[in-house]
C-alpha cells in the first residue's frame, strides 16, 4: 500500500470520526438541554398570602449543581414501545397497559395506541424509568436537577413564572373520563409551558420519577453540591403535576412520592445525562 494511499484512509477515518462526533452532537442538542452549572434557590417558603407549600418543601436552600443536560421531552409511547420489545421478559417489572395508558400489547408486542406515539408513555414503574434511561446511555435525574431545570434561578413558582395555571400552558384540572387522551398533549406540544431552559411539561402531563428516594425532612440535612437525595427509602419522588391534579401540585417545588414497584396511569418521566458521558 502506498503511503499516500495510507494518509488518505487516516484522513478519511479522521473526517468521519469528526462527522460522528458532530452528528452526535447535535443529536444530543435537539433531544436534550444544556442545564448550566451553578446555584439555585431549592424549595419554597410556605409562609405566603396563597398559603401554599407543604413542610416537606422547606427549608429554602441553596443548591450548587454540575453542568447536566435533560431531556427536552418527556419519554414517548413509542420510545418506550420500543424498550419493551427489547426486554419482554422484564416488561412486567417495568410496565402496565390499562384503559387510559397511551401503549398497548398487540401479539406480544408493545406499541403506542393509534394516534398517541408522541404522547407521554405513561403507567411506567420506577424501576421501568430507571432501566429506559440507562438502556439509551443516561440516567434519572436527581430531585434537585429536576428542580432547577424547571424553575431556573429566579425562584419562579411555575416553569414559566408566576402567573396563574391555564390550558394553554398546562395540562391540568382534566378529566379523562370525559376527555379521553385528550387531556392530554404531545411531549413537544404547548410552548408556552416551558421552563427557563426550554424544557416542555415539567407541570402537567404525567408525573415524572426522578432517581431519589423520598423523606420528608431531607431538606433539612441536604448537601450543598450536588445533592442525590436519601441513601435508602420506601418510596421514590415524583414531579410536575399531571393532567388532573389542580395548580397547587403544578408548582416546581411540589413533592410527590410512590413505591418504585407500583403503576399508575399518570407515572411518566424523562431522563438526564452527565456532560462528559
Amino acid at each position: 500500500m502506498s503511503l499516500y494511499l495510507i494518509r488518505y484512509l487516516i484522513l478519511f477515518i479522521f473526517l468521519f470520526m469528526l462527522s460522528a462526533c458532530f452528528s452526535f452532537q447535535n443529536q444530543i442538542k435537539d433531544e436534550m438541554v444544556l442545564i448550566p452549572e451553578g446555584i439555585f434557590t431549592m424549595g419554597y417558603n410556605i409562609n405566603n398570602k396563597n398559603e401554599w407549600g407543604d413542610t416537606d418543601e422547606e427549608p429554602v436552600h441553596k443548591v450548587f449543581l454540575k453542568s447536566y443536560y435533560m431531556d427536552r421531552y418527556e419519554v414517548s409511547a413509542s420510545q418506550f414501545s420500543k424498550f419493551l420489545n427489547n426486554h419482554p421478559d422484564k416488561a412486567p417489572f417495568y410496565f402496565q397497559t390499562g384503559l387510559g395508558v397511551t401503549i398497548e400489547k398487540v401479539d406480544n408486542l408493545f406499541s403506542p395506541k393509534i394516534g398517541l406515539k408522541n404522547y407521554v408513555a405513561n403507567r411506567i414503574s420506577w424501576y421501568g424509568a430507571d432501566a429506559y434511561c440507562k438502556w439509551i446511555s443516561k440516567r434519572l435525574p436527581t430531585e434537585a436537577e429536576w428542580e432547577k431545570a424547571s424553575r431556573g434561578t429566579d425562584g419562579r413558582i411555575f416553569p414559566w413564572g408566576n402567573e396563574f395555571p391555564t390550558n394553554e400552558r398546562v395540562t391540568f384540572r382534566r378529566k379523562f373520563n370525559l376527555l379521553g387522551f385528550k387531556a392530554l398533549e404531545q411531549v413537544d406540544s404547548m410552548p408556552g409551558g416551558q421552563s427557563p431552559y426550554g424544557v416542555h411539561h415539567m407541570a402537567g402531563n404525567a408525573w415524572e420519577w426522578v432517581s431519589d428516594w423520598y423523606k420528608d425532612i431531607y431538606y433539612e440535612e441536604s448537601p450543598y453540591n450536588n445533592p442525590k437525595g436519601p441513601e435508602s427509602g420506601i418510596t421514590k419522588v415524583l414531579r410536575g403535576g399531571n393532567w388532573y391534579y389542580k395548580a397547587y401540585y403544578m408548582r416546581t417545588t411540589y413533592r410527590f412520592n410512590e413505591k418504585p414497584d407500583v403503576f399508575k396511569n399518570w407515572q411518566g418521566f424523562r431522563c438526564a445525562k452527565d456532560l462528559n458521558s
